[in-house]
């Protein structure tokens, strides 16, 4: 799922606190959340993985933690909660 970020500053710490989260190692290609560059420049594009595949893991909101990782690195913690919350919600079976 892609959400728009616009406050996002791109600098991907999430996605290494994410995958720290999955494996115990700093790889953005296993990664649940991966940050992408908008084609207009402005802020970026925010897409949490709802699926294993070859190299990712499905976002779990990191269920056995109060605050998930890729939250508690980010520079804009509010925005990307509103996110992995609609993510959660929008991946209730």
């Amino acid at each position: 799922m892609v959400f728009d970020m616009p406050s996002c500053g791109g600098c991907r710490t999430c996605e290494l606190a994410c995958s720290f989260h999955h494996r115990k190692e700093f790889n953005p290609t296993i990664s649940s959340i991966k940050i992408m560059d908008k084609e207009d420049k402005h802020g970026f594009l925010v897409l949490l993985v709802e699926k294993n595949d070859a190299q990712s893991m499905a976002c779990d909101g990191c269920r056995n933690l109060e605050i998930p990782l890729c939250i508690q690195y980010c520079r804009e913690k509010e925005d990307l909660e509103e996110i992995l919350k609609a993510f959660m919600e929008k991946s209730k079976p």
